[in-house]
């Protein structure tokens, strides 16, 4: 094997969940190749991946993780794994978005307090822009963001909040 099948099959030992477990089980150590008796450090690789897209998240999510506290890393983790990471210049901002739809989506469930999809909103509107190549973008907010990030810095957002609508 080459030196470029060697890096492709450990891209993919790395970044493919199933594939890794698969390729270090009893029975697929072969598939593994080269690697397989480096299994502890392949998954160590894999998790600091996970980690990079992790911090990248938190910058562009930040008071959303101020909210969710030690709950985001582990959403965001349970996230990673069961999706493939974006590929591309841009793909931390494509993350956080599929991330936050990802929350919405627990939010609409009524998993997670409802103010926060309006927050989830404010955060991931310069993410939109940048990706529907927009200047300019209008949102009507059930609550205020500034109120909000406030409460989210505090990490006092509640289930709740009186309805007052905001116009950015």
């Amino acid at each position: 094997m080459g030196l470029k099948e060697n890096q492709s099959l450990f891209v993919r030992l790395c970044v493919d969940a199933d594939f890794r477990e698969t390729g270090f089980s009893a029975n697929g150590r072969e598939r593994a190749g080269a690697f397989a008796p480096l299994e502890k450090e392949v998954r160590r690789h894999a998790r600091s991946l996970v980690s990079k897209r992790l911090g990248a998240v938190k910058d562009t999510l930040s008071a959303t993780k101020d909210v969710l506290g030690p709950t985001f890393a582990k959403e965001f983790r349970n996230f990673a794994a069961t999706t493939e990471e974006p590929k591309g210049l841009n793909r931390h901002r494509l993350d956080a978005l599929a991330f936050a739809e990802r929350l919405a989506d627990s939010i609409r469930a009524g998993l997670l307090p409802a103010p926060l999809l309006d927050l989830l909103s404010h955060e991931t509107t310069p993410a939109r822009m940048w990706t529907e190549s927009k200047r300019r973008a209008l949102r009507l907010h059930r609550h205020p963001p500034r109120r909000l990030l406030e409460l989210a810095r505090a990490g006092e957002l509640p289930n709740a909040l009186p309805l007052r609508p905001c116009l950015l």
